[in-house]
């Protein structure tokens, strides 16, 4: 949702607010999205632009389903012509808040997809990730997941229809 420029609905009983989801997250300890304790998030808003978009989410976890992600990368692209017409990638689980790829949009539009097209992908959203030393697995496997979930996820989100 975050790739598709996703806003949330919050009800508290002093009214709603909408928030895009780019800026939910802070980041910061404690208070790591903006929510306060009487407030529950009630609906997602997907904008119409975002029709025809292809999406992928990837997650490096130990265990099955039922754990956390240590590395998760998502994908969402739109193709023209066989030409990438507008591509989103965003990282979890390795920086303080979920982001957004920099520079990966603007790197994609207009690309005919390719393996080299999707390792520099890759190659940005690795330096984008900066995991913490906090789980069973080492910041640089991370970070060298990342690179490789994030071209795989593209590859396989440009080539569906």
């Amino acid at each position: 949702m975050l790739c598709l420029d996703a806003s949330i609905e919050i009800v508290s009983p002093a009214g709603r607010r909408r928030v895009k989801l780019t800026e939910f997250y802070t980041g910061l300890g404690d208070r790591y999205r903006q929510l306060e304790p009487n407030e529950i998030v009630t609906r997602v808003f997907l904008p119409k632009s975002t029709s025809g978009y292809h999406g992928i989410y990837r997650k490096l976890r130990i265990r099955g389903s039922i754990d956390y992600p240590l590395a998760g990368v998502a994908v969402a692209l739109k193709r023209s012509n066989g030409h990438i017409e507008d591509a989103h990638v965003a990282l979890t689980a390795v920086n303080p808040a979920p982001m957004m790829v920099k520079g990966a949009t603007a790197y994609l539009t207009g690309k005919m997809m390719s393996e080299e097209v999707a390792a520099m992908v890759g190659d940005l959203a690795a330096k984008t990730a900066k995991p913490l030393t906090t789980s069973a697995l080492t910041p640089e496997y991370r970070r060298e997941m990342i690179r490789v979930f994030t071209k795989r996820a593209v590859l396989l989100a440009a080539s569906q229809n």
